[in-house]
């Protein structure tokens, strides 16, 4: 049985081409569209066909012939706790246990305090407000990977069963998306600012969570992070960088404001030269308190303490609109605000007048002469890369490894979507791609890395039929998945341990009529109907197969197979 922790296999990811490689495919994707070319068409994995799921044949999926996929989790289903699942899917961090056939999911749910919405239910000494129409929150998730026999092309055939799952954290709202922290941590999101007129509670935080934990934990705010309208997080050497989803709008003081990228750096940051600790890390070596961290115990994700929060600001332009105008390819030399008061008291989170204590985080940040963008949602860097690229030798180019990838959703001329680089090496910040076609990219949201290719995957938030779109480090497009019976929103994509399965959720819609944290009283409401469940997959296949990328594919999935046949029947034993 091969073993490994979740740092190695991020470290042998990086290595393999899954280090943010796909940026090269980007950089061509930008350069071409910015000469007015239209993109090249890869031919991915090959014509999407219908595919319904191995184990519920009323949720279909157009995917690569070679592809399958099973629903492993879908809203209103019971789980380990005796809680129906919550609904309305989204941001997901996946974890190594150190079995390659076995996986941590953590999930959030972007409850809004709507009517149908299904709550996170946790102890009552857990929830941050104890105002029960604040019924966001994150379930767990434990994953494990099976080979039951051949499919009829005969390649081996997976099934994938839930070991257990249960609401980590609640009393939350609209838990947006998030980032993998430190290996050990998943930090959720409030995509939302205001206060609980109940417990007179404020929102507009983010929350961490210990992946492995057993039980529920405590949410707690990180208020010196920032309270505004949070999308994601990831950390870069001791440095958490946040996105704000955020549009443009009128300002009478300063003409317009928008999104603004954040950085949060820790008064005992990790990561600094001196740092020994964090040095064993990057080389493979465990944490004395490594133990406790995996069961657990102790909240030290490196981000709990004091620090400073600063808005991104281009050095030789106050208040950059990097909406328009911007140059695909060209590098602008940025440096960083200070934000003073981070945790505001403008529950509107959209006051202009200059109050103190009562100016929004953004304005704060613009105000100062920091840029502002349109809607930002994911980012990532190699470290927030889950899984590795399978012992495979694709020797990756190494590139964006030491960099800050985010996309807007609504960016550009065309409010199409941009893609967006930040450099902390040579402090600037670069637009990578910018769609001028619905057909190339429409609204990105969620994006994750192909570990065994390097390619980038987006999950499109777009109107009618949502699309995966994978971009390869040529800089080519493909489509790589399409919906069928359900045409709500893809997210949440993220990997395996060995890249060998894409988990990804469609993010369902509201189903009921029940008041905001109270639960759904009939079955039809709870689980919903096929063509808006919120629904979680497990998509597996030789995704290092992709066109140009031909590799020993039977050999090596016949050895996973075996693999997973060994280790069954050791579980069996």
């Amino acid at each position: 049985m091969t073993t490994m922790d979740r740092r190695t296999f991020v470290q042998r990811s990086a290595a393999a081409g899954g280090g943010l490689a796909a940026a090269s495919g980007l950089y061509m994707l930008g350069g071409n569209a910015a000469r007015g070319q239209a993109p090249g068409q890869s031919e991915g994995y090959g014509p999407l066909v219908p595919k319904p799921a191995q184990n519920d044949p009323s949720m279909v999926l157009r995917l690569p012939a070679e592809f399958n996929f099973e629903v492993i989790s879908r809203q209103g289903k019971p789980m380990s706790d005796g809680r129906p699942t919550p609904g309305i899917f989204d941001g997901t961090g996946s974890y190594a246990t150190g079995r390659e056939d076995t996986t941590i999911l953590i999930r959030n749910h972007e409850n809004r305090r709507r009517p149908g919405e299904i709550p996170v239910v946790v102890p009552p000494d857990k929830r941050y407000d104890p105002d029960p129409t604040y019924d966001a929150g994150d379930t767990k998730l434990i994953v494990r990977r099976r080979r039951i026999g051949r499919n009829p092309d005969g390649t081996p055939r997976f099934t994938y069963e839930v070991l257990r799952d249960f609401a980590i954290l609640g009393g939350t709202d609209t838990n947006c998306a998030g980032g993998v922290i430190d290996d050990y941590f998943w930090f959720t999101c409030e995509e939302v600012v205001n206060r609980s007129g109940v417990s007179g509670l404020k929102h507009g935080y983010n929350y961490a969570i210990p992946a492995f934990a057993n039980e529920p934990v405590k949410a707690v705010p990180m208020r010196q992070q920032g309270r505004f309208v949070h999308e994601a997080v990831t950390e870069l050497d001791g440095i958490l960088y946040e996105t704000e989803d955020r549009s443009l709008s009128p300002d009478t003081r300063v003409g317009t404001i928008g999104a603004v990228f954040y950085r949060f750096i820790p008064d005992r940051r990790r990561g600094g030269d001196d740092d020994d600790d964090d040095r064993g890390r990057r080389n493979g070596r465990d944490d004395d308190d490594d133990d406790g961290r995996r069961n657990g115990r102790g909240r030290n994700s490196g981000f709990d303490g004091a620090g400073k929060l600063q808005g991104l600001k281009l050095r030789n332009e106050p208040r950059a609109n990097m909406d328009v105008g911007r140059v695909v390819g060209r590098p602008y030399p940025v440096e960083w605000v200070d934000i003073e008061e981070p945790d505001h008291d403008d529950d509107t989170d959209n006051r202009r007048d200059r109050v103190p204590r009562f100016t929004p985080t953004r304005i704060q940040a613009i105000d100062r002469g920091a840029a502002f963008f349109d809607r930002q949602e994911g980012v990532w860097t190699h470290d927030a890369n889950p899984g590795n690229g399978g012992g495979d030798d694709d020797g990756g180019s190494g590139r964006g490894r030491d960099k800050v990838y985010f996309d807007c959703t609504a960016g550009g001329a065309q409010n199409l979507g941009q893609v967006w680089e930040y450099d902390p090496r040579r402090k600037t910040i670069t637009l990578i791609f910018e769609s001028t076609n619905p057909a190339q990219l429409e609204g990105p949201d969620n994006v994750v890395i192909v570990p065994r290719t390097g390619d980038i995957f987006l999950q499109e938030d777009a109107s009618g039929t949502q699309f995966i779109r994978g971009v390869t480090p040529e800089g080519e497009i493909f489509d790589f998945a399409e919906t069928v019976t359900n045409d709500t929103e893809f997210c949440g994509g993220c990997f395996d341990e060995d890249g060998f399965t894409l988990f990804v959720s469609q993010q369902g819609e509201r189903s009921g009529n029940n008041p905001p944290g109270t639960t759904p009283s009939g079955p039809g409401e709870l689980e919903g109907t096929p063509d808006g469940r919120a629904v979680t997959y497990a998509i597996y296949g030789p995704f290092e197969d992709r066109a140009g990328r031909r590799r020993r594919r039977r050999r090596r999935e016949d050895d996973r197979g075996d693999d997973d046949d060994r280790r069954g029947r050791r579980d069996d034993d």
